[in-house]
């Protein structure tokens, strides 16, 4: 089955996205942006993103989210998962 087909996306979606762990970073994820957007710091189309300085822990405190752009979010996140890759090369 080609990896583009409708009948494969949807299955690795569903395989994916509806795990338990998933669901809960996804909640935290949107009610961080929820809180952002109550202090009229983001708005709906405005290219930004809600980050969490500290992303392992992805806590919604006061302390832990910052407005960034989209680009440097998604940056950001591909660079510490390349650093994390890394390592563990390194440490093997």
């Amino acid at each position: 089955m080609p990896t583009n087909s409708k009948e494969y996306m949807r299955k690795n979606y569903k395989k994916y996205w509806w795990q338990p762990h998933q669901i809960a970073d996804r909640s935290k994820r949107v009610q961080a942006r929820r809180i952002m957007e109550k202090k009229w710091l983001v708005h709906k189309g405005d290219w930004k993103e809600v980050d969490h300085k500290n992303w392992i822990k992805g806590w919604n405190g006061k302390g832990n989210l910052r407005v960034v752009s989209r680009l440097r979010n998604r940056r950001d996140w591909q660079k510490k998962s390349t650093r994390a890759k890394l390592r563990k090369r390194i440490n093997k």
